[in-house]
Order: C-alpha cells, then sequence, then structure tokens
C-alpha cells in the first residue's frame, strides 16, 4: 500500500500468474504429442495419396503404349496376309473392322482407366476436407482456450479429462486409420486391374500364322525341351554302351545279367577273353574225320604234333590268314580248318619256317561267319609282370576256346629247340616267358595283353619233372615279320656263313693247345672246314680261328653264334668280330652281303 491508496493486482496480470502457478505440465506434453502424431499421420496420407496417384498414371501410360504396339502388330500381320493372298479390296474391308474395334477398345479402355483417377480424387479431396476440417478445428480449439484463459483451473481439466473429451479424441484416432487404409486398397485395387488387363490384352496379341505359333511356343516351353533332349541323349549314350558291349561276343541277356548281378564286373580280362576267342582257330593236320580231337592227340602223343591252334592276323573277304607254328602244320601243305560253331574247311600252308617256328595257312570261312582278325599289339613294350591271357584250344576241338591267365614271368629268353628230333638243338629261339599254363593243343594259340591285342604266339614249354608254370611265346613283332614274308615268298631266307663250327667247350685240352687258344678263353665257336666262295671266305675267316665275340655280343656257342646271324636276316649289315688266330685276337669284319 502507498499513500494510504489500495494497491489493485490488475485482473489480466493476476489471471496469467495463476496460469502460470496452476500449469499441468504433463497434460501440455500429451496434448502436444497428440497433436504432432495427428499432422504426421496426415503428412503420411498426403504422401501415399500423391504415390498411388503417380502410380497409376504410370501404369496407364504403359497400358496405352502396350496397346498400341499390339495393333501394330496385328496390323503388319494383315498387311502380310494381304500381300500373300492378293486379295487387296476384301482384306481391306476386314483390315477396317478390326482397326474400328480396336479403336472403340482404346477408347473405352482409356474411359476405364480413368476412372480410377477420378475415384482416387475423392478421397483426396476429402482427406484434403478433412486437414481443413482438423486446421479449423485446431484454430477453433486455440481460439476457445484463448477464451478460456480466464476460467478457473477446475473447469478447465475437468472438460479436458472429460467423457466426451476422450471419446472426442478416440474418434478422430479412428477416422485417421481408416482414410489410410482407403488410399491403399484405392492404389492395390487400381494395380490389380491393370494387371489384368495387360493379361487380357497379351492374350488377345497372340501370334496367330502357324510359324508364329511355333516360335511362341518354343519361347514359352524351352525348358521342358531341354529337359526332354537331354532325356534322349541319355538313352542313346547307354544303347550305344551296351551295343559295344554286345559286340565284344556276349548276347543282350548275358549283359543285362552281368549288370544286375552286382558281384559280377565286366573286367578287361573278361572283355579280352571273349573278344579273342573270335580269332582264333583249331589247326590239324590230319584232315579226316573218324576220331575226336582228344582221341588224335592221345594216340599220336609220342609222334610228331598234328593238332594245335592258330590266330586270325588278317581277313579278306572270305579269307582268313592264319598264323600258327611251323612244328603243328609239320610237312603236310593242307591243314583242317574249325572255327566258330564247329564249322570246318581246309585250309592251304602258305608257307613254313622251322627257325622261328612260324607258319601261315590260308582258309575260307563261310560268309556268316563270327571269325575277325585279332587286333596286333607290340610286344617290345611287354613289362616283367605284366597280366596275359593265352586263349587256345587245348586236345583240340573239344575244348575249343579255352583261356588261361597269367603273368610275363621273363623277358628277352633264348630256349634252345630240337627241330629235328634228333637229340640236338639246333637254334635259340627268342621268346619270353609266362606262367599260364600251355597244354598240347595250346601251341600256336594267342597270347593277348590287358587291352585285348596279340602280343605273341604259344610255343613251346619245358616238360620236365618238378617243373611247373615255364611256357614260352614268340614275341608277335618276330611272329609278324616271319609271316609278312611267308605270305609274300612262302619262305624266309637266312643268312649262311658257309663255315662249320664247334663249341669251344667241347673241344679237348690237346686240341685247345694246337690252336694256341689262352686258358682264359672257355666260350666260344672253333671254325673248321670254310666253304669256298662263302661269306665266311670272303670276309677273311679261316680254319682253327676262335670266334669270342659277334655284333658286339658274347658268342657262348654255335646256337647264339647262330641266332645273332639270323637276327640280321632282313638287314643283312655288317657285323664286327673279335677273333682269337694263333692266340692272338684279331677284329675282322663278317659281311653278310
Amino acid at each position: 500500500m502507498k499513500d494510504n491508496k489500495k494497491h489493485v493486482i490488475p485482473k489480466e496480470k493476476y489471471g496469467r500468474k495463476r496460469r502460470e502457478y496452476f500449469h499441468n505440465e504433463e497434460r501440455e506434453q500429451r496434448v502436444q504429442l497428440e497433436r504432432k502424431a495427428r499432422k504426421q499421420r496426415a503428412e503420411k496420407a498426403e504422401e501415399l495419396a500423391k504415390n498411388n496417384e503417380e502410380r497409376v498414371k504410370e501404369n496407364l501410360r504403359k497400358a496405352r503404349i502396350e496397346k498400341l504396339t499390339q495393333e501394330e502388330i496385328q496390323q503388319q500381320q494383315q498387311v502380310m496376309k494381304e500381300r500373300n493372298n492378293g486379295k487387296t479390296s476384301d482384306q481391306n474391308q476386314i483390315n477396317e473392322t478390326p482397326k474400328d474395334s480396336q479403336q472403340k477398345e482404346t477408347k473405352a479402355a482409356v474411359e476405364s482407366e480413368k476412372t480410377p483417377e477420378t475415384n482416387l480424387n475423392e478421397p483426396l479431396a476429402s482427406t484434403t476436407d478433412y486437414q481443413n476440417d482438423k486446421g479449423q478445428h485446431n484454430k477453433e480449439a486455440k481460439h476457445s482456450h484463448s477464451e478460456r484463459k480466464d476460467e478457473p483451473k477446475n473447469i478447465h481439466d475437468d472438460h479436458f479429462y472429460s467423457e466426451e473429451a476422450q471419446q472426442s479424441r478416440v474418434n478422430d484416432y479412428i477416422e485417421d486409420e481408416n482414410e489410410s487404409k482407403t488410399l491403399n486398397s484405392i492404389g492395390t485395387s487400381n494395380e490389380s486391374k491393370h494387371q489384368r488387363k495387360m493379361a487380357s490384352q497379351q492374350n488377345d496379341g497372340r501370334p496367330q500364322s502357324f510359324m508364329d505359333r511355333v516360335k511362341y511356343f518354343f519361347i514359352e516351353q524351352w525348358a521342358q525341351i531341354l529337359i526332354v533332349i537331354a532325356v534322349i541323349l541319355l538313352l542313346i549314350l547307354i544303347q550305344a554302351i551296351f551295343s559295344n558291349v554286345d559286340n565284344n561276343g556276349n548276347t543282350r541277356d548275358h549283359v543285362f545279367q552281368n549288370n544286375s548281378d552286382k558281384d559280377k564286373t565286366y573286367t578287361a580280362t573278361m572283355k579280352s577273353a571273349n573278344s579273342a576267342v573270335h580269332s582264333v582257330v583249331t589247326v590239324e593236320n590230319d584232315t579226316s574225320n573218324d576220331s575226336s580231337s582228344a582221341e588224335k592227340e592221345t594216340q599220336e602223343a609220342g609222334k610228331e604234333n598234328e593238332l594245335g591252334s592258330g590266330v586270325v592276323y588278317k581277313k579278306v573277304g572270305d579269307s582268313i590268314f592264319i598264323m600258327t607254328n611251323a612244328h603243328v602244320v609239320g610237312d603236310k601243305k593242307e591243314q583242317k580248318i574249325t572255327y566258330g560253331n564247329n564249322d570246318s574247311s581246309i585250309g592251304k600252308v602258305i608257307g613254313a619256317d622251322k627257325f622261328s617256328d612260324i607258319a601261315v595257312i590260308k582258309a575260307k570261312v563261310k560268309s556268316n561267319s563270327d571269325v575277325k582278325a585279332i587286333k596286333m599289339g607290340d610286344s617290345s613294350t611287354l613289362v616283367l609282370g605284366e597280366p596275359i591271357i593265352v586263349v587256345g584250344n587245348p586236345l583240340g576241338v573239344d575244348f575249343k576256346g579255352s583261356v588261361s591267365e597269367g603273368i610275363v614271368s621273363g623277358l628277352n629268353r633264348h630256349v634252345p629247340v630240337d627241330i629235328d628230333k634228333d637229340d640236338k638243338f639246333d637254334v635259340l629261339m627268342s621268346a619270353f616267358q609266362m606262367d599260364a599254363p600251355v597244354n598240347p593243343g595250346n601251341s600256336g594259340g594267342g597270347v593277348i595283353d590287358k587291352n585285348g591285342k596279340l602280343v605273341g604266339i604259344a610255343s613251346l614249354k619245358i616238360d620236365m619233372d618238378n617243373v611247373e608254370g615255364i611256357a614260352f611265346a614268340i614275341p608277335v613283332n618276330d611272329a609278324e615279320s616271319i609271316a609278312k614274308q611267308l605270305e609274300a615268298k612262302g619262305e624266309v631266307i637266312y643268312p649262311n656263313t658257309g663255315v662249320e663250327l664247334a663249341n669251344i667247350a667241347d673241344i679237348d685240352n690237346a686240341t685247345r693247345q694246337s690252336i694256341k687258344l689262352p686258358d682264359d678263353v672257355n666260350n666260344g665257336v672253333l671254325v673248321g672246314e670254310v666253304k669256298s666262295d662263302s661269306i665266311g671266305e670272303k670276309s677273311g675267316l679261316q680254319k682253327n680261328d676262335v670266334i669270342v665275340e659277334l655284333d658286339d655280343k658274347e658268342v657262348e656257342d654255335n646256337l647264339r653264334y647262330r641266332q645273332i646271324i639270323f637276327s640280321h636276316k632282313d638287314d643283312l649289315k655288317t657285323l664286327t668280330a673279335k677273333v682269337y688266330r694263333d692266340g692272338k685276337v684279331q677284329d675282322i669284319n663278317i659281311k653278310l652281303k
């Protein structure tokens, strides 16, 4: 109080201070959050409506473009038909009708597509009105709020927390949610309508000509077509595999039985054996048909072999060329050849070479016979321990097509052979050793490697007590060379030095002293008589010369000397020899030409 005057506080200031004093922060915060949420929902609804509008416009634009493209394609097809048929006037009338109908369809489609736009505007307008109403409502709320500034605190709070105010806020929230859902559904329905329309346009625009339909089919069904082609190729491959196996001598039923039996596999040995039996025949120099092969073999056990095997190495038309042993054919010019299913014919001996024990026979076979020429291998590539099989006819026809298995037991063997059966060895045979069983009748049979190729001709075995599994075969490289010469000339011509030879191991001490041979020389051959005008005489060999080396190889005896000379039957080259003459060593050249 001043000057005894009453101090009065203005009403507006008093009301403001009371308002500030009774201000409810929690309630104001909640009000602000509700306003903010309402504003965000309005912005979201506006943005969604705008996006839907843009999407509808884009879909309409694409639909128009595709519709026009389909119309152009159909018009071009009609023009092509018109040119092919040559009926221009009639076709023009036909073309006008589809064109008019298409224009009508296009207009109808455009008008129908305009409908979503107009429908879309309605919710947008309602949304705008709703926003305006909200703004007006907010303004009115502010105005009423400002007008109620001076109202007491309890009256304002009661109005905000009253049942009617809370229900009003709930209704506003539900209306916002419903409007957003309505906008989304409008956009989705517009898209589904557009997709259905596009599908109908595509169905209407399918190619109508045959070639277009074929192209359309391949484009649509390319994956299924590729699967079908792959299955067909797989079936062809399986058929080829079974046919290949079938050609090796098995029936189709047998092939499927082998495949169905899980315990058996078609090994390389089985394949080689089944193929080789069609190239091995029986050779008999007894052409009569009185007794069985086994009986003949038993009866002739003490005589010259008359029964054996042979390998077909060449087939020309209905003629086959057979490679066998010289000791099998003997001195007879005709041989009985049994092949296939006990078919037989009389073959002619083209030539036989006793030193190499190789003979060649030519015979005729039936046109429907399954006899075939064997594949030739390379004996120079044989390896110690390599598996082999021997295919022959032990004891003759009764056991034809027998197969025995073994390995290569030795290479580069020199086997002494008594050719004329006088208990004296006549030549050293070059052979390889094997442990496969070889029985009477196997002579001349084929020795087959794991690839089914011929690598040797079975020739002989050591038949002694307590000796088992020592058999020998002539290498196919040597046998084939001899067979070609026999086929061409009927004989093989060997170089002959024209000298008599004696083994140093067999001469007595008196002879050694007379020729002044050193005591440390125990191997070699002693030259006896030298034929005049012979290779030996022309080369400078003299009587009582002792040859200890020939062609850089040690000469143990006269068999080895003959083997070295015979090995150069094809090239006839000059050989160097180391000779003792009157106790002194000399080098001379033996000219085989």
